[in-house]
């Protein structure tokens, strides 16, 4: 673990346009993690089946295109954005609300394992001394960082009220874009994010598609339509709903290749999320 200041050629260049740049700022990983080019994926600890499969999705891809993925290690959606990126092999960075030596001797189970992984395929980063146990305030202040550190904030899902909503304020002061998943209405999970594109504070994300190309990858890392893959889907789906997992085994398909085509046939209208989170062809 190391502590390094605004002034040190391996501080997060994109940190210093917070208002205070957190100094020291303490890393315990890959040094470089934080300061490559990354998304920040943020939301609420309730998340729903949709949520967590949106998230995996976007995380994957992300990770698979050489996009570090930038979230809080929170339960829910934090924790998913940085399953999605390991599970894709790719680079992650956890940005806690304690001190880093805190935290690790606080953790439990399935946090403990997952915040370890982090470390080992990324970065655990805190402005926070390492003993510094969380407080109420921290966490909002860990939010601004994460805001800065991503070159684009994607808000999941996010009651009102959520602290992924301070995130995506902050996001929008620093210039950064912006983008909030749909979700459906009267769902409290989705009343915030909705509420940011209803107000004209977040653009409107409908898939894996759009998140790269707002991150204006190469076009050889864009996943391209492949109608004959399109039809599989919608064959299969033809039978009966099935839940993405199910119907990635089904086609013989990596589950970051499936989202793209899930997207896709959305924005299309051609299936639909059930609530229960399963795909449906309509």
């Amino acid at each position: 673990m190391i502590g390094i200041g605004p002034a040190d050629p391996r501080y997060p260049a994109r940190l210093l346009d917070l208002r205070c740049p957190p100094d020291p700022l303490w890393l315990d990983g890959d040094r470089d993690a934080s300061a490559a080019r990354a998304v920040s994926i943020v939301g609420t600890r309730r998340m729903t089946p949709y949520g967590a499969r949106v998230t995996r999705e976007l995380a994957s891809a992300c990770a698979e295109a050489g996009i570090v993925v930038v979230s809080g290690l929170a339960q829910g959606v934090d924790s998913a954005a940085h399953a999605g990126a390991l599970d894709a092999h790719g680079r992650t960075v956890a940005v806690l609300g304690a001190g880093i030596t805190s935290y690790l001797a606080d953790a439990r189970g399935r946090r403990r394992r997952l915040a370890h992984a982090v470390r080992s395929q990324g970065a655990l980063i805190s402005e926070f001394p390492p003993d510094a146990p969380p407080q109420r305030w921290t966490f909002a202040q860990r939010d601004t960082t994460i805001a800065a550190l991503g070159e684009v904030t994607v808000v999941v899902e996010a009651p009102i009220g959520s602290g992924a909503l301070i995130t995506a304020e902050e996001a929008r002061r620093l210039g950064r874009p912006v983008y909030a998943v749909p979700g459906p209405i009267g769902v409290a999970a989705s009343a915030g994010a909705n509420a940011l594109i209803a107000n004209r504070r977040a653009n409107a994300l409908t898939g894996v598609a759009m998140l790269l190309e707002a991150l204006e990858l190469p076009a050889v890392q864009r996943t391209q339509a492949d109608p004959d893959e399109d039809a599989r889907v919608l064959d299969v789906l033809a039978a009966s709903p099935l839940d993405p997992d199910a119907l990635a085994r089904r086609l013989g398909l990596r589950t970051t290749a499936l989202a793209a085509i899930i997207a896709r046939l959305m924005i299309r209208g051609r299936i639909a999320s059930t609530a229960d989170g399963r795909l449906a062809r309509r």
